[in-house]
């Protein structure tokens, strides 16, 4: 039975500069809001779904680092929506341009905490305003500002993460936990798998976009597909030092593999 296997989700989010040399660690918590996914019969240019059949829409949050994430993924989409004999060749995506994450406190029999390229233990927290710097808010810099965390701590627990607005100098991470002071960072975005991406995120942008090339080319018979997705979480998230004894944490390339056959 032929397979096509769709790489979905496996972004990889390349800051230009300091955090080129984070060190990457498991996520114990990675969570994702699909908003769409569709089939497309090609990509004619950017991220033009050609012949666009909506699988999935409505925001859904799958915890890709969790046991069940693929079953609960599979519910979010709908194949019986595709005509019959209609070959796809391109998997479309929408997905919110935050993510909860939360870091291991895992110690023994093999430490699994998140560290930074020096070293240094950087475990997630939960998000507050005052992070965001004097008389700010999350709301306001959640796609400009990289909030900072005291490095070292005991447990970890849900921090959002943002896909920072794309651009030279347009990010700036926060020096210290009240953001008392920051330094402008460039962020650019590529990723592994993907065709092609929305590259242009600015402060107007809630969600992302992506297109994905399917390894094989589906045609739809009346044979309903079997869908199996499997996770990897392994090297999904990063941190740097960012002073000596403040770092900050970045989400990175988790894997999302799905097989249609």
């Amino acid at each position: 039975m032929k397979k096509v296997y769709i790489i979905l989700f496996s972004i990889l989010f390349l800051l230009v500069t300091k955090n080129a040399f984070a060190a990457k660690g498991k996520a114990a918590v990675y969570k994702v809001t699909m908003s769409e996914a569709a089939l497309c019969t090609g990509n004619s240019s950017g991220t033009t779904c050609d012949g666009k059949v909506t699988l999935g829409s409505g925001d859904k949050v799958v915890d890709i680092a969790a046991v069940d994430a693929g079953a609960t993924a599979a519910t979010y989409g709908d194949a019986a929506l595709l005509p019959l004999g209609t070959t796809y060749t391109h998997m479309w995506v929408k997905i919110s341009r935050k993510f909860t994450i939360k870091t291991s406190d895992t110690t023994s029999p093999t430490d699994e905490r998140l560290k930074t390229d020096n070293g240094d233990v950087c475990l997630s927290v939960a998000n507050t305003d005052a992070m965001y710097g004097l008389g700010s808010s999350e709301s306001a810099r959640k796609y400009s500002h990289v909030i900072g965390i005291n490095e070292g701590g005991t447990s970890s627990a849900e921090q959002n993460a943002y896909l920072m607005n794309s651009g030279t100098d347009n990010v700036k991470f926060c020096l210290n936990n009240t953001c008392g002071s920051a330094a402008d960072q460039t962020f650019s975005y590529s990723c592994t798998h993907c065709t092609a991406q929305k590259t242009d995120l600015d402060g107007d942008d809630d969600y992302h976009e992506l297109i994905y090339k399917l390894s094989t080319p589906y045609t739809v018979s009346l044979i309903a597909p079997t869908i199996t997705m499997s996770f990897g979480t392994a090297e999904a998230l990063s941190a740097s030092d960012v002073t000596g004894s403040v770092c900050n944490i970045t989400a990175e390339e988790p894997v999302f593999t799905v097989t249609i056959e």
